[in-house]
This record gives C-alpha cells, structure tokens and sequence, in this order.
C-alpha cells in the first residue's frame, strides 16, 4: 500500500516529498501575476483596439466602404472647398447648423490630407474611431477606481473592450465614438471635484463640457442637474459658477456665429423641431428625401416651418403622441433589439447599480441625473441604439458596480453558511490502506 507521511514543510506520497507550502506559494504566486495581468489598463486598451480592429477589418474585407448620404461628411467637403459650414444635404449651399462643427472640423482635416471622401479618408476615420471607443475603456476603468473600487474600475473596463454590441460602433463614421469618450472624461472630470478643489480645476471641468456640447449638445441636457448636485454636496457656488460659465464660452464662438448666419439664436445645434416631425409624423420631408422643401425655404424658414407642424400635430394628436412617446421610452433601453436580451440585462445592472450606489453612499444623484436627464430628447424623437451610447460608458461602470456588490455578497453569504459550530463538525474522510502519522 502507498502511505502518505505529512512533516516538516511537505507531505511524502509514494516515497516522493511534494513540498505544500512552495505549492501553496506558487499557486498564490500565478493568481498575483493574473491579476496583474487582468488589472493593467494598457492591456485592456490594447485588446479593446484589437478586437475593434479585427472587425472593421473584416467589415472592409467583404464590404465596399461607402460614405453614402452622410451630411457631416458633406458638411466636411464644404469646409474643404472654401464654401464654410455648408451644404448637409443635396441641392442646399447654405449656412447650417443642423449639426455641431466638432466632428464635421475633424472629417475636414482628414479629408484635407487623405482626399475627400476617398477609401484612404474612411480607414482613417473608422481607424480614429476605434481609438476613441478603445480610450473610452481607459476612463471607464479609472471612473471606477474613483468612485466605486478598483475591481469595478476592471470589470468595467473588460466589459466595454469586450462587449459584441460595442465591436461594431466604430464602423459608423459619425460622432458616436467620440461623444461617448467625450461624456465619459467629462463625467470622470466632473466628479472628482470637491470643496478643496482650486478654481482652474472648475474651469477645466467646465472646458470639457463646454467641447462635449461642440461634438453633442444632446449630452449637455444632465449638466444642469449635475451642476446642482455638485452644488449642494460641496457648497461651493462659486466652483459651480466658473464651471458654468467657462463651459457657456466655450458654445459662446458657435452660438454668435449661429446668430450672425441666421439671425435668431441657436446655441449649438438647430434642428430639434424638425426632428420632432419626422419622429412622430413622417420622414417624407426630411432634407434627404425628394420634397426639396428644405433645400428651396433654406434652413431657418424650414425649422419654422417644422416647429409649427410639429406643435401642430402633437396639439391635434396627443394620445398618439404620446403612444409614440411610450414606445420610444421602451426602445431607447431596448436597442438594439437584435441583440436581446442583452439591452434588458444591461438596464437592469444599471438599475441595480445606481439602487447600490443609494444604499453605499455613492454619487448616486449624477448618476441618476445623466439617467434621467440625457434621453428626454429621444423620448419625443428618435430612438436608435446608437443614440444611448454616449452614456453607456456610465451604464457599464453602473452593472460592473452591481455585479462585483452581487459577487461579494455571495462570498459572504456562502462563508456565514458554511461556518459550523465545532460540536457539529464531521469526521474527515480517510482514504483506506493510507496511513497519516508524522515523520520521525
């Protein structure tokens, strides 16, 4: 029979000493560089970008690149040919502001150097897109960190580098990618602050939210409430009044610009009538369509036009209206539907997690603020998947928090079940024909 002799620091099996406590390091030893390995954020950066890259990759593969009816890339070729910030739609010359100059200035400056709306200017595009999605698991990781604990920060930042329905954003060649490492840094910015912090710290968070609005106006729509939240946990009004201000002059440029063009103000953008109609009417209008409405009143008298229509219908059809209303609630949370139930999962951790950060003492209220505050325009107009990605950096930070809570108290739970009064203990198993005694 093969007896096992336990003494010293190992245990004898079979004549050989297998050494229990080097085992018992070395096993510690791997789980330490693992989780080294797992918590540096450069490399979940680098496989964040690796995997973005290997599907725009196979997407320009099989797939001829087109920039199809993209107004900022029109808007982008307008700035190129000296015609300013022009031209979103077919038939149109003239000045516009139905989106924001940021992303429309940076498709110029590529399209000045690799060609205008040529396959070299789209692999840059689609290229910068996915080191911005690829940044944005960076933030997410050190918005963690911040404000929940490190493992959060890390599970977030897999999650978003790894995610399927975040593989595919960077394809797009829009804004999209931008806005949400623009949201997340600003979002991170801003909840550093507190009492102590010095006024270029308030000016610097309010930079960055004033350059958000420039590439998204949308995101802007939790600013106020955010601000406010800021307000009453630190008391520092005159922190929250430099923040504001410096973020109000950085649209001030765009806004006088907007007002000089068209003789009204339009603080960034000018076309949330018009989206109205086509949200809750028809698209039959729309400047890319074929009624060339647009193109023959010129922008300003068609956002008037649409604004009439618009309150028009929503006053001769409320409950349809707001049927509409209902049902994009519903899709925003929901999107993309194809990819159920993943959206309902991802909504439901979010829920989870701000519930968390009520009952942890976090920062719930910006949390909630962004939440509430961001998708009130899509309620009334649209609802497309991409449109919740600017904020879902804070929606994976928010299910990473809820599910590391989840774990650890499952660890809990299964530590108090399984301690046992001594008297109730069972007897250990002893393996027959071995025998256990100490070395002599």
């Amino acid at each position: 029979m093969g007896r096992a002799i336990s003494g010293g620091a190992g245990v004898f099996v079979w004549g050989i000493e297998i050494n229990t406590e080097r085992t018992q390091r070395e096993i510690v030893a791997r789980k330490e560089t693992m989780s080294r390995w797992l918590r540096n954020p450069i490399r979940i950066v680098v496989i964040a970008c690796l995997l973005r890259i290997g599907v725009v990759g196979a997407f320009f593969t099989h797939n001829k690149f087109s920039w199809g009816l993209n107004e900022l890339a029109e808007i982008a070729r307008a700035l190129v040919e000296g015609r300013g910030f022009s031209s979103a739609f077919h038939g149109a010359s003239g000045a516009t502001a139905w989106f924001a100059p940021a992303y429309p200035a940076l498709l110029a400056l590529i399209f000045r150097i690799f060609g205008v709306e040529t396959q070299a200017s789209a692999i840059v595009v689609v290229l910068l897109n996915v080191i911005f999605a690829s940044l944005t698991a960076w933030v997410l990781i050190e918005l963690g960190r911040k404000q929940f604990n490190e493992t959060a920060g890390v599970v977030a930042g897999w999650a978003w580098a790894v995610a399927p329905p975040l593989l595919f954003m960077p394809w797009l060649p829009w804004e999209t990618c931008l806005s949400g490492l623009a949201f997340a840094f600003s979002l991170m910015t801003t909840l550093a602050l507190s009492a102590s912090s010095s006024a270029p710290l308030w000016a610097w968070c309010g930079a960055t939210w004033g350059i958000t609005a420039l590439i998204n106006p949308a995101i802007l729509a939790s600013f106020p409430a955010m601000a406010l939240c800021i307000v009453v946990r630190t008391r520092h009004w005159k922190g929250a009044f430099i923040m504001t201000a410096v973020c109000m002059l950085c649209i001030l440029p765009w806004t006088v610009r907007n007002y000089l063009m068209f003789k009204h103000i339009v603080p960034v953008r000018s076309n949330l009538w018009p989206e109205l109609y086509f949200g809750n009417v028809d698209f039959s209008l729309h400047p890319l369509g074929s009624s060339m409405l647009y193109q023959r009143e010129g922008e300003s008298l068609f956002v008037e036009d649409m604004k009439g229509r618009a309150l028009n219908f929503v006053r001769s059809n409320p409950g349809a209206f707001y049927r509409r209303t209902e049902q994009r609630v519903v899709a925003f949370w929901a999107q993309p539907s194809q990819l159920w139930p993943y959206p309902w999962l991802l909504f439901l951790m979010t829920c989870g997690g701000v519930v968390e950060s009520m009952r942890r003492g976090k920062r719930w209220p910006e949390f909630l603020s962004v939440l509430l505050f961001y998708p009130l325009t899509y309620y009334v107009t649209h609802a497309f998947a991409r449109f919740r990605y600017p904020i879902e950096p804070l929606m994976y930070a928010l299910a990473a928090y809820f599910i590391c809570e989840l774990v650890a108290c499952g660890q809990r739970w299964r530590a108090q079940s399984g301690t046992k009064p001594s008297g109730m203990e069972k007897p250990r198993y002893k393996a027959p024909g071995v025998a256990m005694r100490g070395r002599r």
